[in-house]
């Protein structure tokens, strides 16, 4: 045990863990009072529990053996994953922005989208620095915005299972989609991205929304990398010449 946090902290600057931390704790607080709200929906801090649980991922990477390509993910990875978390579960969920601000789950899809090209560029960097093998700026982009595709779809399939789990232990459906028309009613989140037509139709298009929103998000993180790719510096530098173009080091 002692050797894993002295890895911790040896791979991962000390203000790090104090950003996160802050988050964490601020997600610990949104747990309890969970238990307090009126009227109580066990779903609350449930959704709050397993969100904070996918906080502490760089942590669980650090278990992994050397060989593992985990090993290799840098800890700016759970920075921004942090941060996306925190948005969603404590800004959307407990504070209830989804509702009350009207882009709220917008913005945050778009820069989920974005980020999850960024997830999956340091994946793929993360691979051929344990691999000892390089690849074109073209295959890590095609990988990087595949993964990113991946992680939108996972995170939809983690909605809609939270949402039937939820409705199993208590009878009706959690809103981890925000699906419900019912709820939306006289609040900001009613006006979708495309015009429902109908009442009926107004869960399909706020899902596919969400969709477009992902798609342009990774388009311009696509664009992005492809002006401006990087690689990293220090612990984690490695030879990466992208078929020869200049690449910015960042640590």
């Amino acid at each position: 045990m002692k050797a894993y946090f002295k890895r911790l902290t040896d791979a991962c600057p000390k203000h790090n863990f104090i950003i996160w931390w802050v988050f964490r704790l601020l997600m610990v607080y949104a747990f309890v009072a969970g238990f307090f709200k009126t009227p109580f929906d066990i779903t609350d801090p449930l959704q709050v529990a397993a969100n904070l649980l996918c906080m502490f991922v760089w942590e669980i990477f650090m278990m992994f053996p050397e060989k593992s390509v985990f090993r290799h993910v840098t800890p700016g990875f759970q920075t921004f994953l942090i941060a996306g978390i925190f948005a969603a579960s404590f800004g959307g969920k407990f504070m209830n922005f989804y509702y009350d601000i009207r882009w709220w789950d917008s913005v945050l899809h778009f820069i989920g989208g974005a980020g999850g090209v960024f997830y999956g560029y340091e994946l793929v960097c993360a691979l051929m620095k344990k691999e000892k093998k390089n690849a074109s700026i073209a295959m890590v982009l095609l990988a990087s915005v595949g993964f990113s595709f991946i992680a939108s779809t996972l995170w939809e399939l983690f909605e809609f299972s939270f949402d039937q789990v939820a409705g199993m232990m208590s009878g009706y459906p959690g809103d981890s989609q925000h699906w419900s028309f019912e709820l939306a009613l006289g609040t900001p989140k009613l006006e979708t991205l495309f015009d429902p037509i109908v009442p009926e139709r107004w869960p399909i298009m706020d899902i596919m929304a969400d969709i477009v929103l992902n798609t342009l998000g990774a388009a311009a993180s696509y664009v992005i990398l492809k002006i401006y790719p990087y690689r990293h510096k220090g612990k984690y530098k490695f030879d990466l010449d992208f078929e020869n173009k200049e690449a910015v080091s960042v640590s």
